[in-house]
């Protein structure tokens, strides 16, 4: 779907569990866990309600590099939870009308669940229920991807691409010029080609803009990390923002002004070494530029997928297609 939905009175929360089973009946999940899905759902909308008064959600079908999953984000900018290990507590909820399980159960009932709330500023919650085991990079890195379209639109202009390899995984973001369809068209036609290349990021982003001269184009990003050592090859053509961010480093990567489907050039390239823990980011201009007091130490400690849904709900500029990618190395080649 890629589009927020505001949750602001009860007829939402029956509108989006409708949503999440429509589109997670296509994943082929059992009955059992459309209705556990359906649950989570309640529970989480109902809770934005009652503490919050208002908030929003979205829902993504994530599928290709092995993962095939529903994800979940509901986000809220109300008083935040200051006991979270009373709300953690399986049967509790705070909502007479809701099914009276609670966070506890949404933790219990997902495949996956993480929670971020600060006193004062507001909850972010996600989840997801997958239909495929572990994409083939799981010992060695964990990664989540999500996006939003511009508001009113039904497609996307940003697309990106995950795609293990021999030792590797590579990273690409790109972002349709403009947005709406004709932007999902080229954004998605450079994912298309640069799926099949399988070369190392300067090599694609150099061979896309050869290939794409007079088309619509795109600017883009890849990234491709080595399992192994933790070094990051990376090369940029335009806007799309990377930043890779360490406790004691926060790198933002140059990128090279153009874009693909321009005259024939070059993206910016650069080699990083990683430590294990360290997080990479790479977004395109629908989110605002982050600083340090958008990426707190305690939302960086986060799953990848958290860190998606929250800085999407909390720097989504509203005025384009935004995207992002979110990878922690985690310091050990798979076996």
């Amino acid at each position: 779907m890629k589009r927020w939905i505001d949750i602001n009175d009860r007829s939402a929360i029956a509108a989006i569990r409708r949503l999440a089973r429509r589109y997670a009946s296509g994943l082929n999940l059992p009955e059992t866990r459309l209705d556990a899905l359906a649950i989570v759902v309640t529970e989480a909308a109902t809770n934005i309600l009652r503490h919050a008064g208002r908030g929003r959600a979205l829902i993504e079908v994530i599928e290709g590099a092995g993962v095939r999953k529903i994800a979940l984000v509901f986000a809220d900018h109300g008083p935040g939870i200051t006991d979270m290990d009373r709300m953690m507590q399986d049967g509790y909820s705070s909502m007479p009308d809701s099914s009276g399980l609670g966070l506890g159960s949404i933790r219990r009932l997902s495949d996956t669940f993480d929670i971020y709330s600060t006193p004062g500023e507001g909850t972010t919650i996600t989840c997801s229920f997958a239909s495929e085991d572990d994409p083939p990079y799981a010992d060695t890195l964990a990664l989540d991807g999500l996006r939003v379209c511009y508001p009113g639109a039904n497609v996307c202009g940003d697309d990106m691409m995950v795609r293990p390899g021999a030792g590797h995984t590579d990273m690409l973001l790109c972002d349709g010029l403009g947005h709406g369809s004709l932007a999902a068209k080229a954004s998605a036609e450079i994912v298309e080609i640069a799926r099949h290349l399988h070369l190392a990021p300067a090599e694609t982003i150099a061979h896309l803009s050869r290939e794409m001269v007079g088309h619509r184009g795109a600017v883009a990003a890849m990234a491709r990390i080595d399992h192994a050592t933790g070094q990051l090859d990376y090369s940029g053509l335009g806007n799309i923002t990377t930043l890779c961010l360490g406790p004691e480093t926060h790198k933002r990567l140059a990128v090279r002004d153009g874009r693909i489907g321009g005259a024939p050039t070059r993206g910016f390239n650069e080699q990083v070494m990683l430590n294990p823990g360290d997080l990479v980011i790479l977004h395109s201009d629908g989110l605002k530029t982050l600083g340090d007091r958008d990426l707190p130490p305690a939302l960086l400690a986060r799953s990848p997928m958290l860190i998606c849904g929250h800085l999407l709900d909390r720097a989504f500029r509203g005025r384009d297609d935004a995207s992002i990618l979110v990878m922690r190395w985690l310091g050990r080649a798979a076996a």
